[in-house]
């Protein structure tokens, strides 16, 4: 397993985010394949970790994915390929590396600014 300790930061939700994934490509043949569901575990701007009931043979093809969530109500979209897989009960939890796509780095960054002071601000207000 590879792990990328290296970051900047990686942002752990308290509870999984609802996201789906697709593959778009397997060993760089395209395919129509629906979209499945994906907990999103942390994210950084360089990958996601997520957790989904689907177990990819991503030890013997080469996967291209796109994630799909919404956060601080916009729509986070990256493509990439998972890097590892966890078997964890009857899921798989998966280490997914973004492309470097600079654009979708700056939205993430951008998207979680929000959702933070969201947070924030929900944990302040009087119940």
């Amino acid at each position: 397993m590879i792990y990328k300790r290296q970051e900047a930061f990686r942002f752990q939700f308290q509870q999984p985010i609802h996201g789906t994934f697709k593959i778009v490509s397997i060993n760089g043949m395209q395919g129509d394949v629906k979209s499945a569901i994906a907990y999103i575990i942390d994210i950084s701007p360089n990958g996601i970790k997520f957790k989904s009931p689907i177990n990819l043979p991503i030890e013997q093809n080469d996967f291209l994915l796109e994630i799909s969530f919404l956060l601080a109500d916009q729509l986070i979209r990256v493509l990439g390929k998972p890097k590892w897989k966890k078997i964890a009960g009857k899921m798989c939890v998966y280490g997914f590396t973004g492309l470097d796509d600079k654009e979708t780095k700056k939205e993430i960054v951008n998207v979680l600014k929000i959702y933070t002071k969201m947070i924030y601000n929900e944990s302040k207000s009087p119940d």
